[in-house]
């Protein structure tokens, strides 16, 4: 029914998430996405987002020459949940964000896209087991930074898809 609108999923059989991020089916759209580059993202979960990105974008088209830079930031906001007696935290939600902007390669920059990926999370801390409270912390970072970057990365295909219609 919806196949002669020009409708086209994200999600789905024909979509970005079938079997990863597949856009096999979108030749064109696979070489423009192999030719965004990722600017820095400071802090330590910042890099960890920014390694996501580039194995994502890179792997669809190895050794292809920069044309679009994304440029994001990742911040985190961590709140108590649960408590015991005593006062001392036994859960923390963790809220992610993740503002993004694609641009061309021209000067000045044309601004192709942009968008804010968020997320939410939370984590048990374990009384007196300070390394397992650890372990869970980066647990859910690397959650996160996997859910931050699957928005992005479908919030680039889509400012892209839209330029090559356009």
């Amino acid at each position: 029914m919806l196949a002669g609108c020009g409708f086209r999923p994200l999600y789905g059989p024909d979509g970005a998430r079938s079997g990863g991020d597949d856009f096999r089916g979108e030749p064109r759209l696979v070489q423009e996405m192999a030719a965004v580059r990722v600017a820095n993202i400071p802090e330590r979960g910042g890099q960890l987002l920014r390694r996501m990105l580039e194995r994502r974008f890179e792997s669809l088209g190895p050794g292809t020459a920069a044309r679009y830079e994304l440029q994001a930031s990742f911040g985190v906001t961590t709140e108590a949940l649960g408590f015991q007696r005593d006062g001392n935290t036994t859960r923390a939600r963790v809220i992610g964000s993740a503002p993004w902007t694609l641009t061309d390669g021209g000067t000045p920059p044309t601004v192709l896209g942009r968008g804010l990926a968020r997320t939410i999370d939370a984590y048990n801390i374990p009384t007196m087991q300070f390394f397992a409270a650890d372990i869970s912390r980066e647990d859910t970072e690397r959650r996160m930074v996997e859910e931050l970057g699957d928005r992005i990365v479908l919030g680039v295909a889509a400012a892209l898809r839209r330029r090559l219609q356009a």
